[in-house]
């Protein structure tokens, strides 16, 4: 397939000036998304909802997961994709940790299964399904195109291995430009096989419940929001040191701390005590049901490190509620929070985030502002509908480019 054809709006490839014509475009486009995991983690929701959103396109999609232990009572991969309507293949082991017998199962059952379904592309989520999928189709007859969504927070870390996976991979995928710009200098990958997408977002537009009283907030207490998984890495030092200098300077306000960890102890409990604010924190644990009613009790919203996948999800699903954020200047995150239109962007230091913490709970005019702001790029940029026409573009793109060599 030459590089130089030229895509027709049916979708077909037109011959090129020297006269080659390429093969058309699939009327169908077959992919298969790969996600070794069966967790409902941070990369879950939005593989499965760009899934759905691409089967709305006419894409046919299908997603293959690590099947979850049969007791296990929470959300899954499996069940999320079940109740979606979401095609699905469980036939995989796609094991991440050290199986030999898993792996060399893997290598067969995925190019038989792309061999008999015609898969035109296998897209990949996670380093194990990537490395599996690279191993197992390198010598199938037909090789489709192998595409990697890169979900880490600060980009993957170059090694040998990594760089000869990209170095064989087809097209690469970022929510992000700075994670983007990363992968593009350590792995070399060429930029025409490259796509950023804007993170997708499903707004919440339910009914929410007062929560204060049932958490133990005054009426006239403001509350600032944090939302993660409670990790020593998160910044929460910094962001507890500033809720305490806060509290010098401002009366009626908490903390609540929406999540779990079994690290907590280490990352908020110890240092709460220390900064004596055991009465001004609310730990309000991981929230199901009455999770957006929760969030609707934040008058602002803190983040200063997005989890391992980096997409920051908590943070777009406060902000789709009309919520304004300070985030640091770490990540994708002022990628996320347009710094004093939508919130405000800060270094990753406690006095900065004290100042900005009481700007906005003082001006309320000034917050009302950032909010309408939060609410609009939300619902604006942050559309599956959207991330799934460009990657489909990107996916056409692709296929008018054929195997990387």
């Amino acid at each position: 397939m030459t590089n130089k054809s030229q895509l027709l709006q049916d979708g077909s490839v037109a011959a090129d000036p020297l006269g080659n014509v390429a093969v058309g475009l699939p009327k169908k486009l077959k992919v298969l998304h790969l996600f070794s995991d069966w967790k409902w983690t941070g990369p879950a929701e939005p593989v499965l909802s760009l899934c759905e959103a691409l089967t709305g396109k006419g894409v046919d999609v299908t997603v293959a997961f690590r099947k979850a232990p049969p007791d296990f009572l929470e959300r899954t991969v499996e069940k999320e994709a079940r109740a979606r309507g979401i095609a699905c293949y469980g036939g995989f082991r796609l094991n991440r940790y050290f199986s030999p017998r898993d792996w060399l199962f893997d290598q067969q059952a995925i190019r038989s299964y792309v061999e008999q379904n015609r898969i035109d592309i296998v897209h990949t989520n996670l380093s194990h399904d990537h490395f599996t999928a690279l191993f197992s189709l390198s010598f199938s007859k037909k090789r489709p195109l192998i595409v990697r969504t890169d979900h880490k927070r600060d980009g993957t870390p170059y090694s040998y291995f990594m760089g000869w996976a990209f170095g064989k991979t087809d097209g690469l995928v970022t929510y992000s430009r700075r994670i983007m710009t990363h992968d593009v200098n350590a792995f070399h990958v060429p930029p025409e096989r490259t796509c950023v997408i804007s993170p997708g977002i499903k707004p919440y537009d339910g009914p929410v419940q007062n929560m204060k009283d049932a958490l133990g907030i005054k009426p006239e207490e403001q509350v600032i929001g944090v939302i993660g998984r409670l990790k020593p890495d998160r910044g929460y030092d910094s962001i507890l040191k500033g809720f305490r200098l806060l509290r010098d300077r401002m009366d009626n306000v908490k903390l609540l701390v929406v999540g779990r960890s079994s690290q907590i102890e280490k990352s908020i409990k110890e240092p709460l005590a220390e900064l004596g604010l055991e009465h001004d924190v609310i730990l309000a644990g991981y929230r199901i049901a009455d999770y957006f009613s929760v969030i609707s009790t934040f008058d602002l919203f803190v983040m200063m490190r997005a989890g391992s996948d980096g997409s920051a999800r908590a943070l777009r699903e406060v902000m789709a509620m009309g919520k304004t954020a300070i985030v640091s200047d770490k990540g994708m995150l002022p990628e996320l929070v347009e710094d004093g239109v939508s919130g405000f962007v800060v270094p990753l230091d406690e006095q900065a985030i004290a100042d900005r913490m009481e700007i906005l709970l003082r001006d309320s005019e000034r917050r009302k502002l950032f909010e309408e702001s939060a609410k609009r790029i939300a619902r604006e940029k942050w559309n599956y509908e959207a991330q799934a026409e460009g990657l489909l573009d990107f996916y056409t793109r692709l296929v008018a480019l054929g195997e990387r060599t």
